[in-house]
C-alpha cells in the first residue's frame, strides 16, 4: 500500500466509527524516543523514517510535524503523498493540537491510541479542545488496524547488570527512591518510562534496537517493589537476585489490573510525563489510590553518575576511541588503494571495530555515515542500496557510538577525504571553536544548561549561522543514548556534578554539506572561592579531530593549544592498545598545529 493508500483506509474507519480526525504519534506506551518496531505505527502509515514525528489525518487532509533534525529527510520521504509537511521549529509553525482545533469544526471526535500519550499531552489536549467541545477518543488505533504484517513484541533475555559496572544495587536504589518519595509525602511511584525503569532494578536486555531495554514497567511503595515484564526471558538467577534486593516480578500486561485492583492505600507521585493515559486511567478507577502530580526522581538519581559508573565510562570511550582509530586507519589505507567505497560500506566497519571490544553489547544509535550533502540531514542513515559512493574529496560525517557494560558512548567526527572548499573549512572551524569554548568554560553551582548554550551557539551566531537542535544531550550509562534531563536548554535544571553531556555543534547547509564535531564530557568539581564552588567539563572522547579541515587563520593561540593538548592526550592513551595501521594514522592525526 502507498502513504496514500494507507490514508484512505484509515479514512473509512474514520467515517465507520464518526471521528473526524486521527493523530498518530511517535512513541510506546513508555513514552520513549527509542522504541520496537512492533510500535512504528506512523512510519508505517507516513513513510518518513524519521525517530520523532507526528502525523494527523483529517477527513480532507493530512500533515506530519518533525522538529529541525528532519526537515530535508522529511520533505523528501513524504514527496509522493498527500501530505503536508509541517516545520515544528519554526516560530509560526501551528502545532499539531492547535491546527485541529483551528480547523476541525465544534463537537468533533479525535481518534488516537491513548498508551501513546503521557497523561499532561491529554490534559493539554482536553484544555484547548474544551471550547469547540472536540473530544478525545483513546481507543482508536487506527494505524494497527490497517497494519496487517505489524511485527510481535519481541523480549529478550534479561539479566541483573552486576554492581562492579553500574556501583549501586537495586535494593539501594529502591530505598533512595522511597526516602524522596517520602520527602514529597507519598509512598508509591508507577514508573513508565524503560530506562527509569531498567536504571531502577539493574535490569537489561535486548528488546529495543540499539539500547540495552528490558520492556517492563515498575511500581515502588512502602512495602513493596515490583517489576513487570515478560516472566519467561529471566533467567532462574536474575530471578533470584532480584528476589535478594526485595523485587516481586510480575507479567509485563498485569501492571494495568494490579493498579485497578490494588487494595492498599497508597498515595501515588504520578510523574505526569510518565505515565501514558491508560494507565492513568487505571489508576483513577482505584479509590485506593490518592494521586498526586509531581517529579518522578528517578530520572536525576540516573542522572548523577556515582564514581564507579564515571570510571567505567572512562574505559568505554577509550574502547571506542581504539574502534574509532582502527576504523579510520583502514579508511584511508583502502581509499588510498583506489578501493571503491559507499557509506554503507563504512557503517557495517565502524560496527564491525566497535564489535571487537571486550564486553561490547551493540551500536548505541544507528550509525549516521554521511558523505557530503547527506550530512545536511541530521540523523541520516545509509541504507545498502540507497547511499552514496565515496570519492577523494569533500567531507565525511560519522556520527556513532556503542553500547558497553561499561557505559554508553556517543561520538561525531567530520573528515576531510580530500579537497574541501573554503566554505566548508570554514564551517568546520567555526563549530571546532563552538566545541573549544564550552569545553573549558567554568560555570558556578546552579549554572543551567540554558547558561551555557550560548558560550558554544555564539561561536555560529557572530556569522547569522545556527543549528536547529540542541547543543548537547544528557547520555545514560548502559542505557539510552539519549537521557533526560542534562541538556543545554533547559532553564530549570541545574548542571550537577556527575552528569554526563555531550557538545556537539554543528553546521548544516542544505545541498551541500553537514559538519559536526561531538565530544562527551562529565560535569566534575573545580575550585571553590569566596564566590562558591565552580564546576568545569571533563572530556571523555578520544578520537582526532581532523587537522586539515581547520582555517588556522580563525583560531586563538588559546584554541591551538588546547587542541594539540588534546591530541596529546588522545595519542597517549589510544596508541598502545590498537594496531600498526591505526596506530600510524594516530600519529598522522594527532601532530602538533600551529599558524
Amino acid at each position: 500500500m502507498t502513504t496514500n493508500e494507507k490514508i484512505a483506509a484509515i479514512r473509512k474507519l474514520m467515517q465507520r466509527d464518526k471521528v473526524q480526525a486521527v493523530v498518530i504519534p511517535s512513541g510506546d506506551p513508555h513514552m520513549s524516543e527509542y522504541f520496537s518496531e512492533h510500535w512504528k505505527t506512523r512510519r508505517f502509515v507516513s513513510g518518513f523514517t524519521g525517530s520523532v514525528g507526528t502525523y494527523v489525518i483529517t477527513e480532507t487532509a493530512s500533515g506530519l510535524w518533525v522538529d529541525g533534525r528532519y526537515y530535508v529527510q522529511a520533505e523528501r520521504q513524504i514527496a509522493d503523498s498527500e501530505a503536508v509537511l509541517f516545520r515544528a521549529s519554526e516560530p509560526d509553525c501551528p502545532t499539531f493540537t492547535q491546527y485541529l482545533h483551528d480547523e476541525l469544526p465544534e463537537n468533533s471526535v479525535i481518534g488516537l491510541n491513548g498508551k501513546l500519550f503521557s497523561v499532561q499531552a491529554m490534559n493539554d489536549m482536553k484544555e484547548l479542545f474544551e471550547d469547540k467541545n472536540i473530544t478525545v477518543a483513546i481507543d482508536k488505533d487506527y494505524g494497527n488496524d490497517i497494519w496487517e504484517d505489524r511485527p510481535e513484541e519481541e523480549y529478550t533475555p534479561a539479566y541483573y547488570l552486576d554492581e562492579k559496572y553500574c556501583g549501586k544495587s537495586a535494593a539501594q536504589k529502591i530505598a533512595e527512591v522511597r526516602e524522596a518519595l517520602a520527602e514529597d509525602g507519598c509512598d508509591a511511584l508507577v514508573v513508565g518510562r524503560l530506562d527509569n525503569t531498567n536504571w531502577l532494578f539493574n535490569v537489561r536486555a535486548k528488546d529495543i534496537p540499539n539500547s540495552p531495554i528490558a520492556i517492563s514497567y515498575g511500581f515502588i511503595s512502602k512495602d513493596s517493589a515490583v517489576l513487570f515484564t515478560a516472566l519467561s526471558r529471566l533467567s532462574d538467577e536474575a530471578k533470584q537476585i532480584l528476589v535478594k534486593n526485595g523485587v516481586t516480578v510480575k507479567e509485563y500486561e498485569e501492571i494495568y489490573s494490579y493498579l485497578e485492583t490494588l487494595d492498599k492505600q497508597a498515595v501515588v507521585l504520578c510523574d505526569e510525563n510518565e505515565v501514558n493515559y491508560m494507565l492513568y486511567n487505571a489508576m483513577q478507577n482505584n479509590h485506593h489510590i490518592m494521586l498526586v502530580p509531581g517529579v518522578s526522581p528517578i530520572p536525576m538519581m540516573k542522572a548523577v553518575k556515582n564514581e564507579t559508573e564515571i570510571a567505567n565510562t572512562y574505559t568505554a570511550y577509550l574502547k571506542d576511541g581504539c574502534a574509532e582509530a582502527e576504523f579510520y586507519g583502514w579508511l584511508f589505507e583502502a581509499l588510498e588503494n583506489g578501493e571503491e567505497l559507499t557509506e554503507w560500506d563504512c557503517s557495517e566497519k565502524i560496527a564491525y571495530f566497535r564489535s571487537q571490544q571486550e564486553h561490547y553489547d551493540s551500536e548505541s544509535f544507528t550509525a549516521i555515515i554521511a558523505y557530503r550533502d547527506n550530512a545536511a540531514m541530521m540523523h541520516y542513515a545509509p541504507l545498502p542500496n540507497a547511499c552514496k559512493a565515496l570519492k577523494r574529496e569533500h567531507l565525511l560525517l560519522n556520527d556513532s557510538g556503542g553500547q558497553y557494560f561499561e557505559g554508553t558512548t556517543d561520538t561525531t567526527r567530520t573528515v576531510a577525504l580530500g579537497e574541501i572548499s573554503a566554505q566548508e573549512r570554514y564551517d568546520f572551524t567555526t563549530a571546532l571553536k563552538g566545541v573549544i569554548a564550552l569545553s573549558r568554560q567554568k560555570f558556578l553551582e546552579g549554572a543551567t544548561g540554558s547558561d551555557l548554550d550560548t558560550v558554544c551557539r555564539g561561536q555560529l551566531w557572530q556569522d547569522g549561522v545556527n543549528y536547529r537542535c540542541g547543543t548537547g544531550h544528557g547520555v545514560g550509562y548502559f542505557l539510552n543514548v539519549h537521557e533526560a534531563p542534562p541538556n543545554f536548554r533547559d532553564r530549570s535544571i541545574a548542571l550537577q556534578e556527575g552528569m554526563f553531556i555531550t557538545i556537539e555543534p554543528g553546521v548544516y547547509t542544505e545541498g551541500s554539506h553537514g559538519i559536526r564535531t561531538e565530544n562527551s564530557v562529565v560535569v566534575r568539581k573545580d575550585i571553590k572561592t569566596e564566590y562558591g564552588q565552580f564546576y568545569r567539563f571533563d572530556t571523555f572522547t578520544v578520537v582526532p579531530i581532523d587537522t586539515d579541515c581547520l582555517d588556522l587563520s580563525l583560531m586563538t593561540e588559546t584554541e591551538i593549544q588546547w587542541l594539540n593538548d588534546y591530541h596529546k592526550h588522545v595519542y597517549e592513551t589510544v596508541s598502545p592498545l590498537v594496531s600498526d595501521r591505526a596506530k600510524a594514522w594516530l600519529e598522522k592525526k594527532t601532530q602538533p598545529i600551529s599558524k
